[in-house]
């Protein structure tokens, strides 16, 4: 019972982190030189119950090779410790058992983040987190085998994969961050910022320090600015007075408890929300 107790314990830890960072999207915003990643995404657009609707966009790159892996790759790696930590909690688990509680377990993030207002319900996500659930059941499976079997090499051997792996994807992470086409959230060939998906919601009017959107899913935002907000157009910076009532924008920050929105940065589409959609 005590050996369990750690488990238990990281177990828990492990999914109060998974609570706060992909129910509550409480990421700050990290910058790499003029590139800025919101990890926890804007909580904006419409309910998605079919599957591969978000993932296939992702896999043939339509908006960037570094926002599908952040959404793919991240969906999947941030459940696989569940996979892993569950058997040495319950000893009793079996692949079977293992699917249920992945499947459950994307269930249960997407149904606390539409209850709780601050997300939208993709069954795609549910199916990436189900697979990195599984994938660390596997992973225990495997790993279980070489310790018990003395397999020492086989272990050294996977983890120099890993590190492998790891170090090349974040080498070329790297390159094509210093690619000057992908310096905006998801630029596109024509100069696009919001790389052709329309943004995040259309602005309905602006106030001080404050503008009114209308997000994919129909419903209105009041958005807040600081003095750190930066706004960028396809024709470079600028401020929120060159703001207008129709102009479309992808927002980069976190929603607030109140139901308004701070933003981190905003980028402005290529096209205004009069000219893409009537």
């Amino acid at each position: 019972m005590k050996k369990r107790l750690i488990p238990v314990f990281v177990l828990i830890l492990y999914i109060a982190f998974l609570i706060k960072i992909m129910v509550f999207k409480d990421v700050p915003l990290i910058r790499v030189g003029s590139l800025m990643l919101n990890f926890g995404g804007t909580q904006a657009g419409q309910a998605n119950f079919l599957p591969l609707k978000t993932i296939l966009p992702y896999l043939l790159g339509e908006k960037g090779w570094i926002i599908a892996g952040i959404n793919l790759v991240g969906n999947i790696i941030l459940l696989l410790p569940i996979g892993f930590l569950v058997p040495l909690v319950f000893r009793n688990m079996t692949w079977k058992k293992s699917l249920v509680l992945a499947v459950v377990t994307g269930f249960a993030i997407e149904a606390m983040q539409v209850v709780l207002h601050v997300g939208i319900f993709d069954i795609d996500d549910v199916i990436l987190n189900a697979l990195g659930v599984m994938i660390g059941y596997w992973a225990f499976v495997i790993i279980s085998r070489w310790i018990r079997s003395k397999k020492y090499k086989n272990l050294i051997i996977a983890a120099v994969i890993v590190i492998a792996t790891v170090s090349a994807t974040l080498y070329a992470a790297y390159e094509e961050l210093q690619q000057p086409v992908r310096s905006g959230v998801g630029q596109s060939d024509n100069g696009d910022l919001c790389g052709g998906t329309g943004g995040t919601g259309q602005i309905i009017s602006t106030g001080n320090n404050t503008i009114v959107m209308k997000r994919g899913d129909g419903k209105n935002q009041i958005v807040n600015f600081t003095s750190q907000t930066t706004i960028k157009t396809s024709n470079g910076p600028a401020s929120q007075s060159d703001l207008k009532t129709g102009d479309r924008i992808t927002l980069v920050g976190g929603p607030n408890p109140d139901g308004s929105f701070t933003a981190d940065a905003v980028f402005v589409c290529s096209l205004t929300g009069s000219e893409t959609q009537k």
